[in-house]
């Protein structure tokens, strides 16, 4: 690993949309990393995102970036069919790891993966960017000091939904290929083995899509949730029932043909409620919003402003602040990724009950 005053070296493992847009442009941005070197199986894209970057080296496949000594950590953005492979031949490498969600199909990968980091000392952080969103931050701020205070008496229950949209925003300034992605294999082969053929895409997809909310409510709650009912008429919607020691957590979640972006969570105190709604993950430079009703003789909603950022670019810093300072518990750690796979299978052995 580089000394502290050192940039680091970064590799890449991935060149199309998202690697570019989310992840690649924002390293581009941090004055304390170089982008060393990046590979992707496509030749045209690989040459042209190289140059438009300025990548030192590129490589043909991840396995021949791994060979490269001088790469201290490789940001690894995929397929999510090779995820899990592709980050095990990172660690068995040595190399300090940051990949997308999910890490891993299933929970048993998953584990073997954290371990395996832990065993080798690596940093190794999963994307959960929502974490290092202004707006979330603040929200988590507020929510702490009322469990604390009780200033709103206690917490009585979270309603949580997700309804999806278009995330995209029409997200321009990336490189288009016109190559034809390799064929790789179906996600749904990596979901865990008890589930039915018929039930192991919609897990995919589920996980996929709706870890981000299962990931901020163990953020916000910072205790295991039970899983109590869960059931599906399709992808397009689910409804789940979770409760803690005290409260009780609904989760309703689904896709939806709309154009806007609908997440949110509500927590509902005795005299009030917090409440928090997410923004589409491509819209830069827009936070969660955030607000605090409290109920009385008389109501009042408080609106708080938070700064402009985007929390794309504020995990990127993350990540290299943790290398700095080989933080293997930073809040997108990956055994935090793992209890969200467990949340996720939980629910799923639901439907069997």
């Amino acid at each position: 690993m580089q000394t502290s005053s050192a940039k680091i070296k970064l590799g890449f493992i991935g060149a199309g949309f998202i690697g570019q847009v989310a992840h690649i442009e924002n390293y581009a941005q941090l004055t304390d990393c170089e982008l060393h070197g990046i590979a992707d199986l496509r030749p045209e894209l690989l040459a042209q995102v190289a140059s438009k970057f300025g990548f030192n080296h590129t490589y043909a496949d991840h396995h021949a970036l791994l060979e490269d000594d001088d790469i201290d950590a490789v940001v690894v953005v995929t397929a999510r069919a090779h995820t899990f492979e592709v980050v095990k031949d990172c660690l068995l490498a040595g190399k300090h790891v940051f990949s997308e969600k999910p890490m891993a199909g299933n929970s048993k990968n998953a584990c073997e993966l954290v371990e395996l980091a832990k065993a080798r000392g690596l940093v190794y952080c999963v994307g959960y960017m929502k974490r290092f969103d202004a707006g979330v931050i603040k929200a988590k701020a507020v929510f702490s000091q009322l469990i604390d205070t009780k200033e709103l008496g206690e917490l009585l229950q979270v309603n949580a939904h997700c309804y999806m949209g278009d995330s995209y925003c029409k997200a321009g300034g990336y490189i288009h290929s016109q190559q034809a992605r390799p064929l790789m294999p179906d996600e749904a082969n990596f979901a865990p083995d008890w589930l039915t053929n018929e039930h192991r895409p919609l897990f995919a997809r589920y996980v996929n899509v709706h870890s981000h909310l299962l990931n901020l409510l163990r953020y916000f709650l910072d205790c295991d949730l039970d899983v109590e009912y869960f059931n599906f008429v399709s992808a397009k919607a689910h409804v789940c029932v979770m409760r803690t020691d005290h409260q009780l957590v609904t989760l309703h979640t689904g896709e939806v043909d709309q154009k806007d972006w609908q997440e949110q969570c509500t927590f509902v105190f005795e005299h009030g409620q917090l409440q928090l709604t997410l923004p589409p993950a491509l819209l830069r430079n827009v936070p969660a919003r955030v607000e605090l009703e409290r109920n009385g003789e008389i109501s009042e909603k408080t609106q708080y402003q938070v700064p402009w950022s985007w929390a794309f670019k504020e995990q990127a810093q993350a990540f290299l602040d943790a290398l700095q300072q080989q933080n293997l518990s930073s809040p997108i750690a990956a055994s935090e990724a793992l209890s969200d796979i467990q949340l996720a299978e939980a629910i799923w052995q639901k439907i069997n009950n």
